[in-house]
């Protein structure tokens, strides 16, 4: 049995390929053991142990955010232990499996454009450079964060267009005190303030939120890809919901650029199964 595992912020997609090839896909909340206790990815294993029994499991692979470092690695790896524990168990974080399953084991520059926001220059099957990822308190441009922030800050300071506003308004009829109050005791703001998106998925083609968009992703190529000094040697991809969801913004900024995409993929766990199943 084969487990594939693509954690992000918001939410770990799960895909469990049995030894008669059957397939199985799960969908738990989001977890990054930087910030959420070890016991709650935990309980996250033993519910998905309810539904399927994965203690026969033989190979884990698991790609999350926040499992850049050994201590992290260390906890997720012991929390699937506690319930799988004569698997292998393989733990990357989030962009390596972006870049992966974008480019296999080949070469190019890969992002992740979802609740947050990386990217790295994959060569070889390889991440040999990186821009650091800051986070949302400190960066996280052209992610759903960054939008959600873009959108509330025109609607709370008035310069959202005026149909804008009262359409705004029919969908979360929130106020300024209750929606500050309600953020600073969420224990993951990031998402809260991401949840707005929709928002601007249905209303992408009215001006106002077209250049919102392009706004944060000019800040993303302009803060990020146009970092790398030899970037023009390799091609785009893109991994997350918001690439996939306002691709089309996303390619003209890239062009814009003279820069090429490759591929956007909205969800990588999918390409990871193909890829793993390949050895």
């Amino acid at each position: 049995m084969l487990i594939v595992a693509e954690s992000g912020s918001t939410k770990i997609d799960w895909r469990i390929v049995k030894n008669d090839k059957s397939h199985h896909h799960f969908t738990t909340e989001g977890f990054n053991p930087n910030y959420h206790p070890k016991e709650l990815f935990t309980g996250f294993v033993a519910k998905l142990n309810e539904h399927i029994q994965i203690t026969s499991a033989e190979r884990v692979f698991f790609y999350g955010s926040g499992c850049s470092s050994l201590q992290a690695e260390d906890i997720i790896k012991s929390a699937l232990r506690e319930v799988i524990p004569g698997a292998i168990i393989e733990v990357n974080h989030d962009l390596f499996g972006a870049a992966r399953a974008l480019f296999g084991a080949g070469s190019g520059i890969a992002s992740i454009l979802g609740t947050g926001s990386s990217s790295c220059i994959f060569e070889n099957g390889k991440i040999v450079d990186a821009v650091p990822s800051l986070g949302y308190l400190m960066a996280d441009e052209g992610s759903g964060f960054h939008l959600g922030k873009l959108l509330l800050n025109a609607f709370f300071k008035n310069d959202l267009a005026e149909e804008l506003s009262e359409k705004f308004l029919l969908n979360y009829p929130i106020s300024l005190a209750d929606f500050l109050s309600k953020l600073y005791k969420h224990p993951k703001p990031n998402t809260l303030v991401a949840e707005f998106v929709p928002f601007m998925v249905e209303n992408r083609n009215h001006p106002v939120i077209d250049h919102l968009v392009r706004q944060a992703f000019e800040e993303f190529f302009r803060n990020i890809l146009l970092k790398y000094s030899h970037r023009r040697n390799y091609e785009l991809g893109f991994v997350g919901s918001i690439a996939w969801l306002f691709r089309q913004q996303l390619s003209e900024i890239a062009h814009q650029h003279q820069l090429t995409i490759r591929k956007i993929i909205q969800n990588p766990v999918n390409e990871l199964v193909k890829y793993h199943l390949s050895f």
